[in-house]
């Protein structure tokens, strides 16, 4: 620990009592230092005013000095010296005559002594040394006074400065800490809240406290103003999401967030009333099993190209029930997308009613001609993947219809045209394709059969079928036939088009023959010919 901070330690707390009491010690250190000082200077004063004691005293005395060295008086010398220790500076004394011998000696010489040499001069001849006197002066006699002095010094020096530290420390207790301790005090006590202000002092009203407490003002005033706006945004952060939650528990859709590596992180109830509850691993793979790798593939795009992607999907629940959803993926961040989920199962039913509606005849419930061609062009695309499919195709127009329609009506030539829909169904497999193109027209194409000789009997049989009565109701019957004309599709055409012309020319040709026949349309390129009777 530093000097600064074991001396910070044991300081008060209060501004106050730690201003005071360092100002006090550095008073304390100062007087020291200076007080020191003055000690050693005093003492140098001493010593040069002692020396220049002893000289006056020698001068005084140097005249009876030299009239006993130069008579050998030792009388005399012993009155001098004598004379001298009485002074309360001097502690020896040493009169020595020529020839080195004392004629007075006494006190002390030496270590610790200040000593002052004079030659004593003839009475007669200046210029002539008959002795030499010694005056010594004690060094603790000279501290002793200068110790007097310096203590008087120290004394009025720490006087002085004591009066000037508690004058300073009064000055900064009332000019500065007292106002600085009444501001921290308010802000102590002061509550947050709008329109708070620190009270300005009235002596610190033009100073840098009175602009502190301005600043500190401003600040409060900005600081409360956040405060409430914060909270008015909080307030309208917590109503956005309580209606979003209701929002989100109420809504019919699911609502769910997934991370890009399909792990399900949030769900609403709508989710689970769709696709059931999510186990552990709680994954989009493990709800949609069918649809795991589409699944992947369409968060990877949504995240890859930061753009919403959406999906329809067709979905086995685990109660059972087949559903139709709609998943749209929206990002959120490099990492997690938000998705929703709706149910679209009346939606597809009604686009697959449509499409059926579309593709089927609303009187007999075949395909039209429009169905009729697109199930053949997927019974083509089927056989380029399995070369040795055989295809059959039938043309049936009906005999004597027209005269069903002159006698009995148009509502009687419905139910026959219905009747004979049912018996060419009946004559087929499901496997097979039965349309009403229009009229009274109706084409099969028997897909996967043996032979056209097969063909050729199922043509027979539908004939015959045909050929019987059938009740109009109030006991009234009509009587049809049919006549059909067969092609089987060569391994080289890739359409169906060319066949259902040669089908179409042998139906013709089955008319021309006579009517309730069956004609097998020859090879391309070659003309059909009459078959047997039906």
């Amino acid at each position: 620990m530093s000097l600064f901070s074991a001396w910070k330690a044991v300081l008060p707390t209060t501004i106050v009592a730690r201003t005071t009491l360092t100002i006090l010690m550095l008073a304390l250190l100062a007087s020291l230092l200076f007080g020191s000082g003055a000690a050693l200077a005093l003492l140098t004063y001493e010593r040069r005013h002692q020396e220049t004691g002893l000289n006056e005293l020698l001068s005084t005395v140097e005249n009876t000095t030299s009239i006993a060295v130069f008579v050998h008086d030792a009388a005399l010398a012993h009155e001098v010296g004598t004379g001298l220790m009485g002074n309360g500076v001097v502690s020896g004394v040493r009169i020595l005559a020529d020839d080195g011998a004392p004629l007075y000696e006494a006190g002390t010489h030496g270590a610790g002594t200040l000593s002052i040499r004079r030659p004593i001069h003839s009475p007669f001849a200046n210029d002539e040394v008959i002795g030499e006197m010694v005056l010594s002066a004690s060094e603790a006699v000279l501290r002793d006074h200068a110790w007097q002095y310096t203590r008087y010094v120290l004394l009025v020096l720490g006087l002085a400065l004591g009066a000037i530290a508690l004058a300073v420390a009064w000055v900064v207790s009332n000019l500065i800490t007292r106002p600085i301790k009444g501001i921290s005090d308010e802000l102590h006590r002061m509550e947050l809240r709008t329109g708070m202000r620190l009270r300005l002092p009235p002596h610190n009203r033009e100073d840098e406290l009175g602009r502190l407490v301005v600043d500190v003002n401003a600040l409060i005033g900005r600081l409360t103003q956040l405060i409430d706006d914060e909270r008015t945004l909080r307030l309208e952060r917590e109503a956005s999401e309580r209606r979003l939650a209701q929002i989100f528990d109420k809504v019919d859709a699911g609502i769910f967030e997934v991370d890009r590596s399909g792990r399900l992180q949030s769900w609403n109830p709508a989710f689970v009333r769709t696709l059931g509850a999510p186990q552990t691993p709680a994954t989009l793979q493990a709800l949609l099993p069918e649809h795991a790798q589409p699944a992947l593939e369409l968060i990877r795009d949504s995240l890859e190209h930061a753009q919403p992607r959406e999906r329809d999907l067709e979905v086995r629940t685990a109660d059972g029930r087949t559903l139709w959803i709609e998943m749209s993926l929206t990002p959120v961040d490099r990492r997690m997308l938000q998705g929703v989920i709706n149910d679209i199962t009346e939606r597809k039913q009604t686009e697959l009613a449509a499409q059926q509606m579309a593709a089927r005849d609303t009187l007999t419930g075949l395909l039209n001609r429009r169905g009729f061609d697109a199930s053949l062009d997927a019974v083509f695309a089927r056989r380029q993947r399995e070369p040795q499919l055989t295809i059959v195709l039938m043309m049936i127009d009906l005999d004597y219809f027209k005269q069903v329609n002159d006698t009995h009506g148009h509502s009687a030539g419905d139910v026959v045209l219905q009747r004979v829909a049912r018996l060419i169904e009946q004559a087929v497999r499901r496997t097979d394709v039965v349309s009403r193109p229009g009229g009274d027209e109706f084409a099969v194409a028997l897909v996967g059969i043996d032979d056209a000789d097969h063909a050729e009997r199922i043509a027979r049989t539908l004939i015959d079928a045909i050929r019987r009565p059938i009740a109009l109701g109030n006991g009234a019957q009509a009587h049809i036939g049919a006549s059909i004309g067969i092609a089987l599709v060569g391994a080289d055409e890739s359409s169906a088009a060319a066949a259902l012309q040669r089908a179409d020319e042998a139906m013709y040709a089955a008319k021309q023959a006579g009517r309730c026949r069956v004609v097998r349309a020859p090879a391309p390129q070659q003309r059909p010919h009459a078959g047997a009777a039906a």
